[in-house]
C-alpha cells in the first residue's frame, strides 16, 4: 500500500480515485452533509461531538442511511488502523461525508443507495497555510457575499451546499493570500467564515455570535469551556454583533477543527484596513489552554511540520 485509502460503502478505496459520479444528488445539488476532525497524539478530538452533528444534520437534510453512530466511530477507528503507516510522524484529518446517492431521475443506474465515505488525509500537508499566520495572525475581511437566512437553509446543517462560502472565498482571494472572509447574516450582523467559526475579543471578553445564525461549532463550544482557565474575569458574551462592533474589538479568532485557533489582528471594510489591538495576551492565553487540553503543544507541532 503506497497511498492512504478512504473507505466508502464496504471497500477502501485511493484516496487519488476516491469521488462522486455526476449524477448522485452530492454532485448535483451539494445534497449531501459532512463533517471534519483531527486526532491530537493520534486520539480523535470531539470525536463524539463531530459524530453527533454528523448525524443531526443529516435528520435535518432529510438524508436517510442505516448505519448506527456507533458503527461510525468503530468504521473511523478500523480506517486509522488501515492506514496507520501513513501517520507514524503526523496526525490524521479525517472527513465523512453522507449523500443520499443517485438524484431520482437517474434511477436507470441503478438502485439508488446512500454513499458513505470516510476519508483521511495527513494534517501536516497543511503546515505551510498555517504556520506564517501563527504570530501576525490572518487578516479577515468583511465579505460582500451574505450568509443564506436560516428561513431557506438551517445554517446547524453541515452541509454540501457551499457556493456562498465558495464566492465569499473568491472574493478574499483577490486580496491576497491568508485572507479569512466573514459573512454576515441578511440583517448586517456577524455570522461565521467559509470554514471557520468566528469570535472576538473585547475588554478580556469573548463575544461570539448567537448560535441561531451560524453553524454550532464544535470547537468554538470546546474553547468556551477553556475561557475559565484564562482568567476567572473572562465572559462568554453572545449576541447580534455588526461590523462595528468586530472593528473596534481587540482582536478576532477563527476557530475549527482543522485550524484549532487561530488569530486576526487586522480586518477589512471597505477596501480599508483596520488594525485591531489590544486582544493578543488574552488570545494567546487561549491558544496556550488549547494546547493543554488537547496534550499537544499545538503551534510546536505546525512549526515541526513546516
Amino acid at each position: 500500500m503506497n497511498e492512504i485509502d478512504s473507505w466508502q460503502n464496504g471497500k477502501y478505496i485511493k484516496n487519488s480515485k476516491i469521488g462522486t459520479k455526476i449524477w448522485d444528488a452530492h454532485y448535483m445539488f451539494g445534497h449531501a452533509v459532512f463533517d471534519a476532525f483531527r486526532t491530537y497524539n493520534h486520539k480523535p478530538h470531539l470525536l463524539y461531538q463531530h459524530i453527533s452533528r454528523l448525524y443531526r444534520s443529516a435528520k435535518l437534510a432529510e438524508i436517510e442511511f442505516d448505519m448506527l453512530q456507533r458503527d461510525m466511530k468503530k468504521q473511523i477507528k478500523e480506517t486509522m488502523e488501515h492506514n496507520k503507516e501513513f501517520f507514524k510522524n503526523d496526525e490524521y484529518r479525517f472527513m465523512i461525508y453522507i449523500s443520499p446517492g443517485y438524484f431520482r431521475i437517474y434511477d436507470d443506474m441503478g438502485v439508488p443507495e446512500p454513499i458513505i465515505t470516510i476519508n483521511p488525509t495527513t494534517t501536516s500537508r497543511y503546515a505551510s497555510h498555517i504556520v506564517p499566520h501563527l504570530d501576525m495572525g490572518v487578516t479577515a475581511l468583511i465579505s460582500s457575499q451574505v450568509h443564506i437566512p436560516s428561513r431557506f437553509l438551517d445554517p446547524k446543517i453541515k452541509s454540501c451546499s457551499r457556493l456562498h462560502y465558495g464566492i465569499a472565498e473568491a472574493e478574499a482571494s483577490r486580496y491576497g493570500k491568508g485572507i479569512y472572509p466573514i459573512l454576515l447574516d441578511e440583517h448586517g450582523y456577524i455570522t461565521e467564515s467559509s470554514g471557520a467559526s468566528v469570535g472576538f475579543i473585547k475588554d478580556g471578553n469573548l463575544c461570539l455570535p448567537k448560535d441561531s445564525n451560524i453553524l454550532q461549532g464544535c470547537t468554538m463550544k470546546f474553547i468556551e469551556s477553556l475561557t475559565h482557565r484564562v482568567s476567572c474575569k473572562t465572559q462568554i458574551i453572545k449576541d447580534n454583533f455588526e461590523i462595528y462592533d468586530i472593528i473596534n474589538s481587540d482582536g478576532i479568532i477563527f476557530s475549527g477543527a482543522f485550524v484549532g485557533i487561530l488569530p486576526c489582528y487586522n480586518i477589512i471594510y471597505r477596501n480599508k484596513k483596520h488594525t485591531l489591538e489590544g486582544g493578543k495576551p488574552t488570545i494567546d492565553n487561549l491558544k496556550e489552554a488549547y494546547s493543554k487540553a488537547v496534550g499537544v503543544d499545538v503551534e510546536e507541532q505546525w512549526r515541526k511540520w513546516y
